[in-house]
């Protein structure tokens, strides 16, 4: 059983989330054309980061134009990025508005010819990846490009293929239709598909296995805030279900990635990410309102740690009105 991660923004989050249990992991998206004109200068060094500990990982490649996947893919390989994985499914306004992401699900030639300039482009051992919606919108003329894109990779040397339950019109609302997962593991047989979705659980990933029958699962938003969810869907495939937890272990995680944010991005990048970590960690709290209030007024670092011992600490600490 394969639990990934599709990062949320934040890729110092991946080596939170290696140390609670996570196998695989992709990069944030790295737009093709910002990697061809990217300098190698201290400030920008972090994009192509990749520390030991995260190996495996992808290298997540988003564009428009055919003609310069190749390059930059070969520029995330040269970077020691082990798998180079394309976005067909990116749903945000700015991404299909620009022809990258999702839209490409709207022009099959086009993304097929993305897919096989990357493939040839990168050497033979480096496993190439899609990420898919299940389509542009509803339509039976969306499902049929879905299934022509998705055949075609694999036909051109496609690895596997992540594909998400929701239409790039839905980006991130309703629910994800795990029927057409289901499908769409049916159609392809003994080739490796990855389900994505409505995951926000421990439960929810081993539900999605067996309901859909798909070889793994990659979790993005759920594991926000609770990085551990990746142990956790391991044990309970095991039989060995974890308690939740405790105050202790997630100071402890959140202290970790506090320091961190702090060696990539800097004090100011840091109150940014930290406080926006500690509001998504705050629903794992036993007090998760006053947590997720207190980190949100935090303006300045010492505030946000004054939040993290406030709360964090001893028990009786964590009861309103003491």
């Amino acid at each position: 059983t394969q639990v990934s991660i599709t990062p949320d923004k934040k890729d110092v989050y991946i080596t939170v989330a290696i140390t609670e249990g996570l196998q695989y992991t992709v990069s944030e998206v790295k737009i093709d054309r910002f990697l061809l004109d990217l300098k190698d200068r201290a400030r920008t060094r972090h994009h192509l980061r990749v520390t030991d500990e995260e190996h495996p990982v992808g290298g997540q490649l988003m564009g428009a134009e055919p003609a310069d996947f190749g390059p930059a893919a070969l520029k995330l390989v040269s970077a020691g990025f082990d798998v180079i994985d394309i976005n067909f499914g990116c749903p945000v306004k700015t991404a299909v508005g620009g022809c990258r992401g999702g839209f490409h699900l709207s022009q099959p030639d086009v993304a097929l010819e993305i897919v096989s300039r990357t493939r040839d482009a990168v050497p033979g051992e480096i496993p190439l990846t899609l990420k898919m919606r299940r389509g542009i919108d509803d339509s039976d003329a969306s499902r049929d490009r879905f299934f022509r894109i998705l055949d075609g990779a694999f036909a051109r040397g496609a690895a596997a293929v992540t594909v998400h339950g929701r239409t790039v019109e839905q980006r991130y609302c309703g629910p994800s239709n795990w029927d057409f997962l289901r499908d769409v593991k049916r159609h392809v047989g003994a080739r490796t598909i990855l389900g994505s979705g409505d995951l926000f659980t421990a439960r929810d990933c081993l539900d999605m296995l067996s309901y859909t029958g798909v070889d793994g699962v990659s979790v993005a938003r759920g594991a926000v805030g609770n990085p551990w969810i990746f142990q956790q869907a391991q044990a309970l495939a095991a039989g060995l279900p974890l308690p939740a937890p405790d105050i202790a272990e997630q100071r402890r995680v959140l202290e970790m990635q506090f320091e961190l944010c702090l060696q990539v991005g800097g004090p100011k990048r840091t109150l940014g990410t930290m406080r926006m970590f500690g509001i998504k960690f705050a629903r794992m709290h036993p007090q998760p309102v006053g947590v997720r209030n207190a980190f949100a007024a935090t303006r300045t670092l010492d505030e946000w740690h004054a939040v993290l011992n406030y709360w964090y600490s001893a028990a009786e600490c964590c009861v309103p009105g003491t």
